[in-house]
């Protein structure tokens, strides 16, 4: 990493990994004695995203959720925190690119092409274990939090150069862990993956997210979806049209029933009917991934004036930088006060 254009906290802010509507995502490091250093993604709120009560509310549920998150499956919280006037999220670095990347790759060019199918249902079944997880979240004293994602997508997706599979992102999921409440009929999530319940401003629970899911699982394989598919259901002729194994277009189906009692009722109940029709490609699923993945060219880190222009550090000076402006606004006056006295002195000397 180059050299930082932020310090927040213990943590050296360098290049912009993506950027929102609520926050910029970073590459950071934290940096120890003795060569010691470790790369971390640090969420940083949006300068005019800070200054509205309930997004701050909204990126402290998150931190607060993501603490009690522990899975191989999702994208650890490391830590949260205030400086300089800036709320942050430091997060486990994952090393490689997001789902949705990745599908932009495949989709380019003159001859556009799906993900390997190995490689998609690899990410579906590491996504329907995370989901297992936090679906089935406990508080201390063993009453279900009732998390609801609320945006699985792909942007949500991050998929690292070894094949882990890490589902982020639960800046705006549901359940007993937020202080402030989802109020009825708001409506929050990337269209094109919501489910018609969510769509609709209705009541979640775990079936939506597997509805999204089934979504994502389409868009994988060459069918990409859109926001007028929430309105009248997901058409089962796109699915029948998909060259996929013919064994999963059932299950495709049934997740993506209109109806959420139609639909698997969990994750568990997802992934073990992909096992029963014998799709869950294991090691040979990690190896297309890891195979997809590495053809995706790298980003080209963004100028450091670019970095710098990005909402979430418009206004925040590389660390040390404020008391360069104090020392040089303390020469300016010193100028002007020599100046003043000069002219005053001669002025007295040219009177008679």
């Amino acid at each position: 990493m180059r050299s930082p254009i932020l310090v927040l906290g213990q943590y050296e802010v360098g290049d912009l990994i993506a950027t929102g509507g609520m926050a910029a995502v970073y590459r950071a490091r934290v940096a120890g004695p003795m060569g010691f250093e470790k790369p971390v993604a640090i969420k940083v709120l949006l300068d005019e995203a800070a200054q509205d009560e309930d997004t701050v509310r909204m990126f402290i549920d998150e931190a607060r959720l993501g603490a009690r998150l522990s899975h191989p499956n999702i994208a650890s919280v490391l830590d949260f925190g205030e400086a300089d006037g800036r709320f942050y999220l430091a997060m486990e670095y994952v090393d490689g690119v997001s789902l949705s990347a990745l599908l932009k790759h495949l989709q380019r060019g003159r001859n556009p092409r799906p993900l390997d199918g190995r490689a998609a249902l690899f990410i579906a079944q590491g996504v329907l274990r995370a989901l297992s997880y936090a679906h089935d979240l406990k508080d201390a004293n063993g009453r279900p939090i009732g998390v609801v994602h609320r945006d699985v997508s792909p942007q949500n997706i991050l998929l690292d150069r070894s094949g882990a599979v890490k589902l982020c992102d639960f800046g705006i999921a549901t359940g007993a862990h937020r202080v402030e409440k989802t109020q009825a009929g708001l409506v929050k999530g990337k269209a094109a993956f919501m489910s018609p319940e969510q769509a609709a401003g209705e009541r979640l629970d775990a079936r939506s997210d597997l509805y999204s899911l089934g979504v994502t699982l389409v868009a994988m394989l060459g069918g990409m979806p859109s926001s007028d598919d929430q309105a009248r259901g997901f058409d089962a002729g796109r699915v029948d049209a998909l060259d996929c194994p013919d064994a999963l277009k059932p299950l495709l189906k049934k997740t993506l029933s209109r109806k959420p009692s139609d639909r698997f009722q969990s994750a568990a109940e997802f992934s073990k009917a992909l096992v029963d029709a014998g799709l869950d490609p294991g090691e040979a699923g990690r190896l297309a991934l890891v195979e997809a993945i590495e053809k995706v060219p790298a980003p080209k880190p963004k100028s450091r004036k670019d970095s710098r222009r990005e909402k979430g550090v418009q206004s925040a000076p590389p660390a040390g930088t404020d008391r360069g402006y104090r020392n040089l606004l303390f020469v300016v006056l010193g100028f002007l006060l020599a100046a003043l006295i000069l002219a005053l002195v001669g002025v007295r000397l040219l009177e008679p």
